[in-house]
């Protein structure tokens, strides 16, 4: 195992472990991308060696059904890192660019370069794979990394460090671990490029900080993503959908549908098809297909916009943090639920008369990392699409775009800035670097004093 400085580093070390890494990316270990291919292929052997620790790491932190944790957090990283090690070499590449007859002769490309030590600081509802996704890119790109889990999954954070420090030079790859305050002590440092996964009130902060060193930085935030049901449509298929995306890791999630905008006329047999669905799909008390709410404050918060009018599959049980899952049907557009992201097993039902009612309501919210829509009419779904900008856009389905590796994830406006996931994390964590490359032969287009006369004949030659 290699050496490694413990993941509790108190704050008063940070500037010396940032200072090592900077120190670690200057001396070239990173630069080559077999360099990157090895550190990322060790990685991929300890996530696969200590699965089963981190299955019930997550479960510890958050109740989460295994095949979820698996499927959502394992699974989803190591078939990235499989992806950066078949795809890598071609995407780190120089890619050759033209030359104006003038330049000639000359060579020009495009080459991709790390930036250096970069920050990066995720959310508690995925807490492996929001931390290590990103981690991923900026190792694939060359960047030595600073990883701040989320305190609120301290069982999954803990694994996290030692999977890292037995897979990394503590200069290549360090985690930290800490509450609100390594937070703010992490805004005072210096880093090269910063990733936040989290509320946009935090993110603003972020996004300060680096706006002091004038670095780039990726906002992963989150917003009410609206789904939107026609009148034309299969009602049965999309409510499974639906429901089965929504109540996924208990709605914790930052790109699942957090309301239904559904036609006025199906509003009833939706409630009728999502009750029958919910009933199927949790049948027991405190299920153990239903993750658990992540503490305490966030079940009563959470509890607190679920309406009298409510339907409640089953009875809540606060010590174990289960919230049964609930519908509110024909939700008040103004009441509290439909005010804040719910980020949990509540799904409002807010019904419209007809597009303009529709887009109406939609244009003065947010624009939200997902919208969703459901219709077998594709001149309404590209409308809907036209209509409103969001980070992503998925028909007919829910959260299936956010798990495409080759498709770009993140947000737009308040919803976040920077897309990572695949090729696209790599070009988030890398900067296109222009090359121009020329040789000692005469230069028969020089441009050089004196000037006098040599206006026009320039004027002729670049007609």
């Amino acid at each position: 195992m290699m050496s490694a400085k413990p993941a509790n580093s108190p704050i008063q070390n940070l500037p010396e472990i940032v200072e090592e890494q900077r120190s670690y990316f200057a001396s070239g270990k990173t630069r080559t991308v077999e360099s990157r291919l090895k550190s990322l292929e060790k990685f991929c052997h300890e996530l696969e060696l200590r699965s089963d620790d981190l299955l019930r790491a997550l479960s510890e932190d958050i109740g989460k059904p295994p095949i979820e944790a698996y499927l959502s957090e394992v699974y989803f990283l190591i078939s990235e890192i499989k992806l950066y090690r078949k795809k890598l070499k071609k995407w780190a590449k120089p890619r050759r660019a033209g030359n104006p007859f003038y330049f000639l002769p000359a060579r020009s490309e495009v080459r991709r370069e790390a930036f250096g030590t970069a920050l990066i600081v995720s959310a508690w509802n995925y807490p492996l794979q929001l931390a290590f996704a990103p981690a991923i890119s900026a190792i694939g790109a060359g960047n030595t990394v600073l990883l701040k889990p989320s305190e609120m999954a301290p069982a999954t954070g803990q694994i996290m460090g030692q999977i890292v420090s037995s897979s990394f030079d503590p200069g290549h790859f360090s985690v930290v671990q800490g509450g609100p305050e390594l937070g703010q002590a992490l805004l005072e440092q210096k880093f090269d490029a910063w990733f936040y996964t989290g509320s946009e009130r935090v993110g603003r902060f972020y996004a300060e900080a680096a706006a002091k060193h004038l670095a780039p930085i990726t906002l992963e935030l989150g917003g009410k993503c609206p789904c939107i049901v026609d009148s034309d449509v299969d009602l049965k298929t999309a409510v499974n959908r639906i429901i089965t995306g929504k109540f996924f890791n208990a709605g914790q999630t930052c790109m699942a549908p957090d309301y239904v905008l559904i036609a006025e006329a199906l509003h009833d047999d939706f409630l009728k098809q999502a009750k029958i669905a919910l009933t199927r799909l949790y049948p027991d008390p405190q299920s153990p297909d239903l993750a658990r709410i992540v503490n305490d404050a966030h079940f009563e918060r959470i509890s607190s916009l679920i309406p009298e009018t409510a339907f409640r599959l089953g009875d809540d049980y606060r010590a174990a943090r289960y919230l049964s899952p609930s519908l509110i049907p024909n939700a008040d557009p103004e009441s509290a639920c439909m005010r804040e992201e719910i980020f949990g097993p509540v799904l409002p039902l807010v019904t419209y008369r007809n597009t303009e009612e529709l887009f109406g309501f939609l244009k003065e919210k947010p624009s939200p990392l997902a919208l969703y829509a459901f219709s077998k009419n594709s001149e309404f779904l590209e409308q809907v699409a036209s209509a409103i900008p969001s980070g992503s856009v998925c028909f007919n389905d829910v959260i299936k775009q956010a798990t495409n590796l080759d498709l770009p994830f993140g947000g737009v406006h308040e919803s976040g800035m920077g897309r990572y996931r695949g090729r696209h994390g790599f070009e988030t964590f890398s900067f296109e670097r222009a090359v121009t490359k020329r040789g000692f032969s005469k230069d028969y287009f020089a441009v050089e004093p004196p000037y006098d006369g040599k206006l026009e004949r320039m004027r002729k030659l670049l007609k």
